[in-house]
């Protein structure tokens, strides 16, 4: 395939503008904030414990950025809390249930809102950065801080003015990042947030599993490495094939006279799927594993629940029967052998609930691998259910990147081949 996309010039320059804007995303990562000593960072130890119970999310989330005091410190997780924020309160507000009801006009309002309330929450966060790092000598939520008594910044790095300059330059950082991604949704391949996220993730997580093996030690850490590769590619296989897997029901459309001709039966099929948005409440549910800090023995079947009934109700509302089967009865197509209205929104209500049944054991059994996987680590219950969020966030970053980028490029590298003006 890459080939093909290769020869399509279109598509070289999208991936070009993608890696350009990766490129610059990570030296953004990895670019200290004016003030910061450097290698402070590096000579920075942590705290008691190992640092805060989240420091391990906050690295994945912020793409190891806010523990090294960069420009980019937050990386895309203000965008994760404004979106948070808008699909929380949009429903309450009657302008955002306009817009949502307008199509692609209110979608572009909506984005643009919450791209300003990201770079708001940013510069919220930047202040209780500058704060803590002025004051302190710690950085938020990463359990790094300055041994003894020196500081992350430098001598002279104190005071009001460079508060400020701390949080300008933090706020500007994320509003380059949000400009980045419009810029790899406009001109590159896939959704801006998302390949930026996935950036983010592939530089944090190969050094979070490289630790937790060294810790390990010897040739158990060896087997923790190779479980972990092979929990990964299983989750991604089976989640795959789940959201991919499609039940086809044949269709009919009914003869018709057309002038002299007869035309018709003409037969096609209409797709059910199960496994859609499967993993949008694994992620919170892995939490469950944090409270209380002691792993109890009933959070285990309560996450596995969680995880089973929401990607059950998932399979069983998207698409609607009764409705699929008044589009169908209004386009004059009918299933064979089952007779239009309800018997018709009866049958395909009773495939839906076959397939989602099957979608969400998988998903459950995806849900349940990292905690399998992750079994042979000893350590504090914290790390255990953080390394098992870990997991799911890379496999959900992965697929919900890699999947919709790979259809666009075989669609253009398609259009390319049958269309001579793309050249």
């Amino acid at each position: 395939m890459w080939a093909r996309v290769l020869r399509v010039s279109a598509l070289r320059k999208q991936l070009l503008w993608t890696v350009l804007a990766v490129v610059v995303f990570r030296l953004g990562q990895n670019l200290p904030l004016p003030g910061v000593r450097g290698g402070a960072p590096a000579e920075a130890v942590a705290g008691d414990g190992g640092g805060p119970p989240l420091h391990g999310l906050v690295e994945l989330l912020t793409g190891g950025g806010l523990g090294q005091l960069s420009v980019f410190a937050f990386g895309i997780a203000p965008v994760i809390a404004a979106r948070l924020v808008v699909d929380v309160v949009g429903p309450l507000v009657p302008r955002m249930r306009s817009l949502k009801a307008a199509g692609e006009e209110g979608a572009a309002v909506i984005a643009r809102g919450t791209r300003w309330v990201a770079v708001i929450l940013a510069a919220v966060f930047a202040g209780v950065v500058a704060v803590a790092v002025t004051d302190g000598g710690c950085v938020p939520l990463t359990g790094v801080c300055a041994p003894g008594d020196s500081s992350p910044l430098h001598a002279r790095a104190d005071g009001l003015l460079v508060q400020i300059a701390l949080v300008a330059c933090m706020t500007a950082g994320t509003a380059v990042v949000v400009l980045l991604a419009g810029l790899i949704t406009a001109r590159g391949v896939g959704e801006g947030f998302s390949i930026l996220f996935l950036a983010q993730i592939a530089a944090v997580v190969p050094d979070q599993v490289l630790s937790a093996a060294r810790e390990t030690g010897g040739t158990r850490g060896a087997v923790v490495l190779l479980l972990v590769a092979v929990a990964l590619v299983v989750m991604v296989v089976v989640v795959v094939t789940v959201q991919q897997g499609e039940r086809r029901i044949p269709v009919q459309q009914a003869r018709r006279m057309i002038g002299r001709r007869l035309h018709g039966p003409t037969p096609t099929y209409v797709p059910v799927r199960g496994g859609q948005g499967g993993f949008g409440v694994m992620i919170p549910a892995s939490l469950l594993l944090l409270v209380p800090a002691p792993v109890g023995p009933w959070l285990l079947p309560v996450y596995v629940l969680v995880v089973f009934a929401h990607a059950w109700l998932r399979a069983g509302i998207e698409p609607d029967a009764a409705g699929l089967a008044d589009r169908l009865k209004g386009a004059g197509l009918f299933v064979p052998g089952i007779r239009p209205g309800r018997p018709t929104a009866e049958y395909i209500a009773y495939v839906q609930s076959r397939i989602g049944l099957a979608a969400a054991l998988c998903m459950t059994a995806v849900a349940l691998i990292p905690v399998v996987t992750l079994l042979v680590l000893d350590g504090p219950a914290e790390r255990f259910a953080l390394s098992t969020t870990t997991l799911l966030i890379t496999v959900s970053a992965a697929v919900g990147t890699a999947l919709p980028v790979t259809k666009r490029m075989e669609t253009v590298a398609a259009l390319h081949r049958y269309a001579p003006t793309l050249r």
